[in-house]
């Protein structure tokens, strides 16, 4: 059974259909949220589908070290990108600072948001610190490109989720900035606000 409708028009048929016993398996998915918000920030987790689309990943065609030629169209997770984080724009990396301890590396990039943006900010920062883990899916480009990272420009896509003290951890994804990537999130962005109520 697909249950597909708006919130309210299907709360009601659900509780007909319930009074009948046939509404099981649409309202246990009603009721179950996707991922829980953290109540102290309102944000969400940043586990199962968030770590696929905000993947701290810097694409590798954006440093140079893949000449495919895939489109960003092809991209399967861009458009939810564009339409869900927080900030997508232009940014420059200002800053490479790393962290050892021991034999483990870390590595934070500073960046500064370029204007206009790509699409309309959510949050009024013009600056972010990107952390890259060794757990990081950037870790490797990081580690070959190191200091070599600053002054590049990519298209960021940022979003918040509820760190575990309540504040907010950022969550990224840097691609190419090129003038096809551009007009694949303009698109993604201008296809969310036509399907906005």
């Amino acid at each position: 059974m697909i249950c597909r409708v708006g919130a309210a028009p299907l709360r009601v048929a659900l509780a007909a259909l319930a009074a009948l016993g046939l509404a099981g398996g649409c309202l246990a998915e009603l009721e179950r949220p996707a991922t829980l918000a953290d109540p102290r920030s309102g944000l969400l987790a940043w586990e199962g589908h968030h770590r696929e689309v905000f993947d701290d990943n810097i694409e590798p065609a954006a440093v140079g070290f893949s000449l495919d030629g895939s489109s960003p169209r092809s991209d399967p997770f861009l458009r939810e990108r564009a339409q869900t984080a927080d900030v997508v724009a232009r940014v420059r990396v200002n800053t490479v600072t790393v962290d050892s301890i021991g034999e483990q590396s870390s590595y934070h990039l500073g960046i500064q948001v370029g204007y206009p943006p790509l699409a309309t900010p959510r949050v009024a920062d013009r600056t972010f610190e990107l952390h890259i883990r060794p757990t990081s899916r950037a870790f490797g480009i990081a580690k070959a490109i190191d200091a070599r990272l600053r002054g590049l420009i990519f298209i960021a896509f940022i979003r918040r989720f509820a760190g575990e003290a309540g504040e907010p951890d950022i969550h990224w994804h840097l691609s190419p900035d090129t003038a096809e990537v551009a007009a694949a999130v303009k698109e993604a962005v201008a296809l969310g606000e036509l399907a906005a109520p």
